[in-house]
């Protein structure tokens, strides 16, 4: 048996094989091969090629995919007389495939003979038996662009071919040629030819008789004749989708201002003729001739008064012509359209429409609002609103029993100044951090301390971040200021983390995070930054705020130590005041610690050395702070008569701040463990005497049981 024997078998063989399997298919069996390959195939066994020039992102195109090629009737047909492939105009080989053959619109399909030559082309989708109509018109020679171009040229041509150069023209979107023969055809046409059957495709192609054109006013004016031969549905619905697609460019605003005159010879064609839907176009008409006057509050009365009477399928293009007010309108009308809002999402029948309505008028409700506009979303759907916006998230972190979470939530939230600020640049949320998905973001993104705000770029990273309440205008600043890239927190982190060891930056950093309560990461960084400084450096007044800093230098730690060591020279730079004051903080913040019992471990030998410790420094207040010591002292003996004693010395000395740290904690427990009351109220008076504040006053003679 010879080679080429063998080899015809096999080829015989796979032909068979592929016949099986199309025979079998359900819908159009696209090769996943090259066009190359394909055409080889195409030779083998005596076909065309078939081509589905698509994208990724062509909504025809998904449809031609998703539903009409798959359809058994469609691979009956595309397999029997085709090679099918299809290739994405924008990768691989479509790219090259895309410049050769000239393709401008999606889905484009070209049909090729074995050689590679294109025959025909259909430019567009559609229904399956309409879409294979048009194919097998180019599967006829006689129908393709050289052969009817050649005929053309002759001018020889008659109806019935000139009709067919329309069809192929149509097919292969090439407009500018279509126009010329459309309407060279018409004027060749009789009256009663123009309203026969065959000619109907040039009145109801949009191009050929748009609704301000002679062919729109012949079809008007023999409209019952049209009916009759090409029936009522099919005449209606072309003169509805002329007027809808007309007044639609108007009423989004796409129609210039200037060709308002259009609009006025629909008027005269409503008052004229018996048309399909005349009192919904009228509504529309007048929509039309708001919005080119850029009339909003017209726009929105004629929508407040017809929205119950809007059909379905135009709730959404009706709605979305308002977009425009965004920008152009004022808060007065951007609550009006967001309370119509409410009615367009009532009158949809569908879910998927009420939720599209619904998402699109809460812009207007966020434009609307006075106040801080909180959306009802998870964060997830924030961020992704946010992207969608090209804006940021805002994340108000607090729980239901934080004051100053309360306090921005009645006070400064709803202030106009800051809602007309945050509205326009955050999707805002807020999230209680102990419900929900708060304790997960509450993990996720270190959150300790209420309230906290977050300002989260569309990917979820912190772009800045702020602690505290405060007054609406001062915390506006805060968040304006945040919002310079040179401000904020996520900022500062990278540039720290890519290795910025500039001093004024690290100084910068460092209060940027004391100002969060990154405590941590504020020791390590000025850690950092204290060994770039040489000595006369660190006693500098510059970086004195490393110092002065109770979360950065408290007993215990390094900082102190070195403030301690190097006492005499940070007084020759700062003053004595300055530092004396800062070592009584520090000694003072650890006694009402104790006091209150949030230091649990320091011993009573804690407290004496702290005595020892001070003698050498001579503060300013140093009696002041020997009293502290001296009733602290006491206080952890449990020795209630030592301890009473030692009050009636140290209260005479006491003042606000240390009436409320170390002298109210103390009263307290000797209200529990002291027999006499009397004794008790003259501590209290005595206390009182030094206190400026009355509230304060009150406060202390109140909890004490006075």
């Amino acid at each position: 048996m010879n080679k080429n024997y063998c080899m015809k078998r096999i080829v015989c063989l796979l032909i068979c094989v592929c016949g099986y399997f199309q025979l079998f298919s359900q819908g159009v069996d696209f090769k996943q091969i090259t066009l190359k390959e394909a055409l080889e195939q195409a030779k083998v066994q005596g076909k065309m090629v078939f081509v589905d020039c698509y994208t990724t992102w062509c909504g025809p195109c998904k449809m031609m995919t998703e539903e009409v090629f798959p359809q058994k009737e469609a691979g009956d047909f595309f397999n029997a007389h085709f090679v099918n492939v299809k290739f994405d105009m924008e990768k691989g080989e479509g790219k090259e495939l895309s410049k050769q053959f000239k393709i401008r619109a999606y889905p484009t399909f070209l049909l090729l003979n074995p050689e590679g030559k294109e025959t025909y082309r259909v430019v567009g989708g559609g229904e399956l038996q309409e879409f294979i109509l048009r194919v097998k018109r180019g599967l006829q020679k006689e129908n393709t662009l050289e052969v009817l171009e050649k005929e053309y040229k002759t001018g020889k041509m008659t109806k019935k071919r000139m009709l067919d150069y329309v069809l192929t023209l149509q097919d292969t979107y090439d407009n500018e040629r279509l126009k010329v023969v459309a309407d060279e055809l018409v004027k060749r046409l009789t009256s009663k030819e123009k309203m026969a059957k065959p000619y109907w495709v040039i009145y109801e192609d949009s191009f050929l008789s748009p609704l301000i054109s002679d062919n729109f006013a012949f079809l008007l004016k023999n409209k019952a004749a049209f009916e009759k031969s090409i029936g009522e549905e099919k005449v209606n619905q072309k003169i509805a989708s002329a007027y809808s697609g007309m007044l639609y460019s108007y009423v989004a605003g796409f129609a210039k201002k200037e060709d308002v005159g259009r609009l006025d010879v629909m008027q005269q064609q409503l008052n004229e003729y018996d048309l399909p839907g005349k009192e919904y176009l009228r509504t529309k008409l007048a929509l039309a001739y708001a919005r080119c006057n850029e009339d909003v509050n017209e726009m929105i009365s004629i929508l407040e008064r017809e929205v119950q009477n809007l059909p379905q399928a135009e709730l959404w293009t009706l709605a979305t012509s308002l977009q425009f007010v965004e920008k152009k309108g004022d808060k007065q009308q951007w609550q009006r359209i967001a309370a119509l809002g409410d009615q367009f999402v009532e009158s949809a029948a569908g879910e998927d429409l009420k939720g599209y309505l619904k998402s699109f008028f809460s812009r207007f409700k966020k434009l609307a609002s006075v106040g801080v506009y909180w959306e009802d979303l998870t964060l997830e759907q924030a961020l992704k609103k946010a992207e969608r916006a090209k804006s940021m998230v805002f994340l108000d972190c607090y729980t239901s029993w934080c004051g100053p979470c309360k306090y921005m939530t009645s006070n400064v939230f709803p202030q106009e100044i800051v809602g007309d600020y945050f509205n326009e640049h955050f999707v805002c949320l807020k999230v209680d951090m102990e419900k929900g998905e708060g304790p997960e973001l509450a993990k996720r993104y270190g959150i300790r301390a209420f309230p906290t705000f977050l300002i989260l770029r569309p990917d979820g990273s912190v772009y800045h971040k702020l602690l505290g309440s405060g007054e609406a205008d001062e915390f506006l600043k805060r968040v304006q200021e945040g919002m310079e890239e040179e401000n904020s927190t996520g900022y500062l982190d990278r540039l720290y983390e890519e290795g910025n060891r500039d001093k004024a930056f690290l100084s910068r950093y460092i209060l940027s995070l004391l100002s969060i309560y990154e405590e941590n990461k504020a020791k390590e960084v000025s850690a950092v930054l204290l060994g770039l400084l040489d000595e006369s450096e660190k006693v500098d007044s510059s970086y004195w705020f490393i110092f002065e800093s109770p979360a950065l230098t408290k007993k215990g730690t390094d900082h102190f130590k070195y403030l301690v060591d190097h006492r005499e020279e940070f007084i020759r730079s700062l003053g004595k005041t300055k530092v004396d004051n800062k070592l009584y903080a520090v000694y003072y913040n650890q006694l009402s610690y104790i006091l209150k019992g949030y230091d649990k471990k320091s011993t009573i030998e804690d407290v004496v050395n702290m005595k020892n410790e001070i003698k050498s420094f001579k503060l300013e207040k140093r009696k002041e702070l020997s009293a502290c010591i001296d009733i602290t002292e006491a206080y952890l003996k449990k020795d209630v008569k030592g301890l009473y004693s030692r009050c009636k010395k140290g209260f005479k000395l006491f003042h606000d701040d240390e009436a409320m740290n170390i002298a109210f904690p103390v009263l307290k427990y000797l209200k529990t463990e002291m027999e006499s009351e009397e004794d008790l109220q003259k501590l209290v008076l005595m206390l009182e005497a030094n206190i400026e504040n009355e509230s304060l006053r009150e406060y202390i003679s109140m909890n004490t049981g006075q």
